[in-house]
């Protein structure tokens, strides 16, 4: 009887052993994948895609990256619409390995590359990788790896997101304006820095200068001559914490003109004064 148990004892001990040790094999195991998630061939701390692209007006984007231990955590830094919706986003190894290909595009890219074509349209990209940085200002075959996919893969949830605040947004502040409104100086003449006043009029006003706000984002701008006015589109957006308004020609100018687009920052907006200044 106590051979027998005995045997049971050192058959206990062994089962008790074996499983601590198949935890410490799983636990060791999964340590190791964990900090293996990240599978960077092109490493970097830190990382910052500036992109500028546009003809007659250049727009810039720009995306930043910072690995956080085992993890990179993404944001679009520019344009900045933080107070909107936030940006910061986890990469997931789809991500990464998106991110791996486009640098190890660009470090092919950055000594020169076989154009795809030549235009007025600038294409420029500015990388900054730690204490690096890189300009890439041609017109090179990045292929899936442009800046434009990688911004759809890695902030597509955010981006459908930001947009149904835009949106919000927009219907709020249209509400707000639809109606005519007397400006103290036309838009046609924007100076830097100048404050342009608009004052609520009554809809049956003689006024022959004003503009009128209406229904789905639309413009007219009666300027002062008779029968003659501009139509425009526009919107509002929040930009690194200033409300922004974007009026855009339609072409549709009664005198066969050009029609620009303008950007406002908007100083003050209720139901009877808007005050707007141009974007330095």
């Amino acid at each position: 009887m106590q051979v027998g148990k005995n045997e049971l004892q050192t058959k206990t001990l062994k089962n008790t052993i074996f499983t601590i040790l198949f935890i410490l094999s799983l636990s060791s195991t999964f340590a190791f994948s964990t900090n293996d998630t990240l599978q960077l061939k092109n490493e970097f701390k830190e990382l910052t895609i500036r992109y500028q692209y546009g003809d007659e007006y250049y727009t810039v984007e720009e995306m930043k990256f910072v690995k956080n231990g085992n993890k990179i955590i993404a944001t679009i830094s520019i344009p900045n619409n933080e107070q909107l919706e936030q940006s910061e986003t986890e990469l997931t190894k789809i991500n990464i390995s998106s991110i791996d290909k486009f640098l190890t595009k660009a470090f092919e890219f950055k000594d020169g590359c076989a154009e795809k074509w030549t235009s007025s349209y600038v294409n420029y990209y500015t990388l900054n990788i730690d204490e690096k940085q890189i300009k890439i200002y041609k017109f090179c075959n990045w292929e899936e790896s442009n800046f434009m996919e990688l911004k759809k893969e890695i902030f597509g949830n955010y981006l459908i997101k930001l947009e149904e605040k835009r949106k919000q947004l927009n219907i709020e502040k249209n509400e707000l304006l639809i109606g005519l409104w007397k400006y103290d100086n036309s838009i046609h003449k924007i100076e830097k820095d100048k404050i342009y006043t608009l004052t609520r009029l009554e809809n049956k006003s003689k006024e022959n200068c004003f503009l009128k706000f209406k229904k789905d984002q639309k413009l007219v701008d009666y300027y002062c001559l008779k029968n003659s006015k501009t139509k425009y589109d526009f919107r509002f957006d929040i930009v690194n914490g200033n409300l922004i308004l974007f009026i855009n020609g339609e072409n549709k100018n009664d005198r066969k003109e050009f029609v620009y687009g303008y950007r406002f920052k908007v100083l003050k907006i209720n139901k009877n004064t808007i005050k707007l200044t141009t974007l330095n």
